[in-house]
Parts: structure tokens; sequence; C-alpha cells
């Protein structure tokens, strides 16, 4: 994942607040027009924020940027140009309601900062989102719901609620790191999500829960999970497979879950407040889990 550069933080923080100004469509189209995005304003097309944008300049009053592409139009794509958005406590970094046909993009690197809500994308409308950082934010970093969509390269650090929060059915999560978060680094729910996917997902140092994960049918892979001040990984699954886990200096259980038709394999838990605890009916143990304090049917090392 990539990182942001440091300057870049300081610029979105250092610069005073300007006026606020009522919300205005701005994108590369506007009435065959290309108009820069402020604070506040509707974004109903693609754009890639540059120098020629204030919002890239200024620290928000309020909220920041406001998707909303209509229905039938080319789906759109809002690239951060390694530019953060700052706020100044309320509203959401970029709440997305309209992301075109096909559903909106958003790619870093680039991030938001210290608005109550990082970005907020929850009725379906989100495609894709990479190499984005919330950071800072009142509440949680990123919050998501759809069908499809993927998160990847992502970052979530120091929001007062949860790092992530997810919800939907076939997502894809992957590569991306929830670091000392106010409660839970990642709270997924839904159905058939791929959670950690080929690299894996990481949260470490949050209050509570490295990852929460409720649902039916979900495959939870490779999550790292350490010093965090719950479990490291908690699970309520049926139908679903948590594999490749490792949990490491966690205050709670390395891993605690509990379902139905739930599959474990190859998952390792050390110095944390406890081991593994996996119970259910037809809980399966495809073995390589170690622990100190191991119960996953009864079978484990």
């Amino acid at each position: 994942m990539r990182a942001l550069l440091p300057g870049l933080v300081c610029c979105a923080l250092l610069v005073a607040p300007a006026a606020a100004a009522g919300p205005r469509r701005c994108g590369d189209d506007v009435g065959g027009r290309a108009v820069p995005c402020d604070c506040g304003d509707v974004l109903t097309g693609s754009r890639t924020l540059g120098a020629d944008d204030p919002i890239t300049s200024r620290v928000c009053p309020g909220s920041g940027l406001l998707v909303a592409v209509p229905t039938g139009a080319p789906a759109a794509r809002l690239a951060l140009g390694g530019h953060v958005l700052a706020g100044s406590g309320s509203g959401v970094g970029i709440q997305v309601v309209g992301g075109g046909a096909g559903g909106l993009t958003i790619a870093g690197p680039g991030g938001v900062r210290g608005f109550a809500t990082g970005i907020q994308a929850v009725n379906g409308t989100l495609a894709r989102l990479a190499d984005v950082v919330a950071a800072d934010n009142a509440t949680d970093g990123f919050v998501l719901a759809g069908e499809g969509f993927a998160l990847l390269g992502s970052e979530a650090s120091h929001n007062g609620r949860d790092g992530f929060v997810l919800r939907g059915h076939r997502y894809r999560v992957e590569r991306n790191r929830a670091l000392a978060n106010g409660r839970h680094g990642f709270v997924a729910r839904g159905r058939e999500a791929a959670i950690g996917g080929e690299a894996g997902n990481e949260a470490a140092g949050n209050g509570r829960e490295g990852f929460r994960v409720r649902g039916q049918g979900h495959d939870v892979a490779r999550a790292v999970a350490t010093a965090n001040g719950g479990d490291g990984v908690r699970a309520r699954l049926s139908d679903g497979r948590i594999a490749g886990s490792l949990t490491a200096s966690n205050h709670g259980q390395g891993l605690r879950a509990a379902g139905h038709d739930l599959t474990l394999g190859d998952n390792e838990a050390r110095d944390n407040g406890g081991g593994l605890d996996v119970h259910g009916a037809r809980v399966r143990d495809d073995g390589g889990n170690r622990a100190e304090g191991c119960r996953v049917g009864g079978a484990c090392r």
C-alpha cells in the first residue's frame, strides 16, 4: 500500500479555513466545461483533484465533497492526486450517493482527515476504492456498503471509533490496514465477502477487536491482528472459512469464533490473553492451527 507523503498531510492541515461557499456542481464536465471542486460542492462526474481545486488547499468547515453522479451517466472516477482533504471535526470527507453506470472509483494516493466520518458510501454506488488514507476522523474512517465493491490498499488510522465499517454482498477487502482506532479495526457484515484474498489485511493497536466479522459465507484469509485491546479476530459465521490468520499480543483471545458449517485452518495465535476458541455445529478443522490454549473441535496443537 502506498503511504502518504508527510508533506501532503502537513499542507492540508496548516492552511487556514476559508469562508464556506454554497453547494455547486463541479467536475471535468459541467455543462461542457471543467469546474474545480471546493468544500461542500457536488461532484457530478469524473475529476482528478489538483492545485486549482480549492478543496485541496483549505480546511473544510463542514463536509468535504458530495459525489452524486446520475445513474445514466458513465461510471465516474475521483482521483485524489496525492492531496489530503482536511476537515474541522464535522461532516463527511467524501460522501457517495451516486457513481454513474457501474459505480464510482475513488483512487489514491490521497486521503481525508479531521472530519466526523472519513468516507461514506452506503447505497451501493461505489465500485472500487484504492490507496486512500482516512485518519483522525471523529467517528469512523470508512463506512461502505454495497454489492461487489472492492476496497484495496487503504488505511484507517487514529479514528475515534472504527477504522472500516463494511457490509453487503460479495465485496472484496485486501491489503488494507487499520491502526490505532478507538474501537474496532474492521467491522464486516453481510454475505460471501472475500476478506483478505491473497494478501490479507492488518489490524494493530485498536481499542477493541482487530477484526469483527459477522454473516454468511465469508472467507476470512490472512488476517494479521496485533496488540488490539480485545480479541484479535472475533467472528460469528455460518458456512464460512477463517484461514491463515496470525494473532499476537492481543488482550483478548487470539481468535474467537462461533457459528455453524465453519472451516478453520492454518491459524496461529501467540502471546494473547487467550488462544483459539471456536465452537458451533459442524465446525471443520483443516489442520495447522497453532496456539496456547486451543479449542477447535478438540483438535489443534
